[in-house]
């Protein structure tokens, strides 16, 4: 009776290393600089957490959108799917300079995804928040400055979007409408940037 529960066990073993993927070696790195969340003054953070100085970013409401995908169409038989690995490197966590030197920071936030050849997926302030603070994300969004690293079996194209709003009701309160009571815009103003980032490799 043993010797079979023995050999069941086993061939559970197995089943189950067949169907997970094998993790490869990661050969390029991608580390991309999110900001994302609202920040309501224009005063800094000593490290400490007193206010003094100047603000990382000033007053405002900051969103990034990191896009990665796979132009592979050659597929390795032995790993036919591309690998992605992430981690979120926290700088700037709710107006507080955690990173700020002499200070050094690790990872806070893993992720893991398949990437099939053709196929694109993407990261944006909510799923960066996920991997931070949990599910759902707080409202208003805290300013949150850091980097998320994606290593990568093959090479990706990875870009990233930055979005920037203000608006002049945030000077005199923390309200993140802009709109007035009758539908008319509060002095809004908005800025875009698209960066292309480069990737490195590992090995």
């Amino acid at each position: 009776m043993r010797t079979r529960w023995t050999h069941l066990a086993l061939g559970l073993v197995i089943a189950l290393t067949m169907a997970a993927p094998a993790l490869a070696k990661p050969q390029f790195s991608y580390a991309v600089k999110f900001v994302c969340g609202f920040n309501p003054e224009n005063v800094g953070r000593s490290l400490s957490g007193s206010k003094e100085g100047e603000p990382t970013v000033k007053l405002g409401n900051y969103a990034t959108d990191i896009n990665v995908y796979n132009p592979n169409q050659i597929n390795d038989p032995t790993n036919p799917d591309n690998q992605l690995f992430k981690k979120v490197i926290v700088l700037v966590s709710g107006e507080k300079p955690v990173g700020r030197e002499p200070k050094v920071v690790d990872a806070t936030g893993f992720d893991f995804i398949i990437l099939r050849p053709g196929e694109a997926t993407m990261d944006d302030c909510n799923r960066i928040g996920e991997l931070i603070y949990g599910s759902p994300v707080p409202f208003p969004y805290p300013i949150t400055i850091g980097f998320m690293v994606i290593q990568s079996v093959y090479e990706l194209d990875v870009t990233a979007v930055y979005t920037a709003q203000v608006c002049s009701a945030w000077a005199f309160n923390n309200d993140l409408n802009c709109l007035k009571p009758e539908d008319v815009s509060n002095g809004v103003s908005i800025s875009q940037d698209v960066d292309q980032i480069e990737g490195k490799r590992l090995y």
